[in-house]
């Protein structure tokens, strides 16, 4: 059985988690956004967004290793909006990631935003990403009502605010 290994990440991630990056959004808005634009989705373009979070201090970053190689990551912190919400900013994960893995990564970035006096976690989804919304609903998010349309990747897409109470 595989080892899984959830640590925060430092600078000496930022190369594979940017490489794991292009490959998922490559992967999974295949179908809502043109493939010229995906073609965009470069280790380069994603390695700088990585840097500044990582440098910012405003965000943490956990990873998880199987066996040492990286198989997914959540970026996440306190929400600018509403400083007494956590927000998770993004959440990229390999093709062999495991939905338990996922989870464990998950419910620790849930329990770290709680060690942050976080009472709600927010993260917003495409709406018309079903293989992401039915994860996160048994995870425990659930919609909360909120939605926006939001530029991405040159785009117009819709999004919808999940919620996970942490208290």
């Amino acid at each position: 059985m595989a080892k899984l290994t959830i640590r925060p990440a430092t600078a000496d991630d930022i190369a594979t988690m940017a490489e794991l990056k292009s490959t998922y959004v490559r992967s999974l808005y295949r179908g809502f956004i043109s493939q010229d634009i995906l073609h965009r989705s470069t280790p380069d373009f994603h390695a700088a967004t990585l840097r500044a979070w990582l440098e910012s201090g405003m965000y943490r970053i956990l990873l998880a290793e199987c066996d040492g190689v990286l198989s997914h990551y959540l970026v996440f912190g306190t929400n600018p909006e509403e400083p007494h919400n956590g927000l998770i900013y993004e959440g990229v994960s390999s093709s062999f990631t495991s939905t338990e893995d996922k989870r464990l990564l998950v419910d620790r970035c849930l329990q770290e935003l709680r060690e942050m006096g976080h009472t709600i976690a927010h993260l917003w989804i495409l709406t018309d990403n079903f293989r992401v919304r039915f994860l996160f609903e048994n995870l425990g998010f659930r919609p909360d009502g909120a939605r926006e349309k939001r530029n991405m990747f040159g785009q117009e897409l819709h999004i919808a605010r999940y919620q996970y109470k942490l208290k």
